[in-house]
């Protein structure tokens, strides 16, 4: 035998039905005859219990936006546009006369940065 799953305890839907049975019987205590009102309070208790559950997802449905997280930010983000940029153009370099292959280079290629513990003034 299989268990039902409704996603809640039966027990919850047990103590539901008996209180909107209970409901009913009391509502339908001088309108209706004592034989009628028994049946008529079996018969309801499902049914009101079937609006209520719609009523609330109704008003949940219509709730949820109020607290949800917006999705679109309250202030506009202003927009990101590349900067122009400016025309760089490579340094001009003055023509120097060709090294002939035996000549040495007089500096060095190298550099070597020193780094200090101070900031200088």
């Amino acid at each position: 035998m299989s268990v039902l799953d409704l996603g809640f305890p039966s027990w919850l839907l047990i103590v539901v039905l008996v209180v909107f049975a209970g409901l009913s019987y009391y509502i339908l205590g001088g309108r209706v005859t004592a034989g009628l009102r028994v049946p008529l309070a079996i018969v309801l208790a499902p049914v009101c219990t079937v609006a209520a559950v719609a009523v609330a997802v109704i008003l949940s449905a219509l709730l949820s936006p109020f607290y949800e997280t917006p999705t679109d930010p309250a202030r506009p983000q202003p927009s990101t546009q590349p900067s122009t940029t400016l025309n760089t153009m490579p340094l001009e370099t003055t023509a120097s006369p060709p090294a002939s292959p035996t000549a040495s280079p007089t500096a060095s290629p190298t550099a070597s940065p020193s780094a200090s513990a101070t900031a200088s003034p």
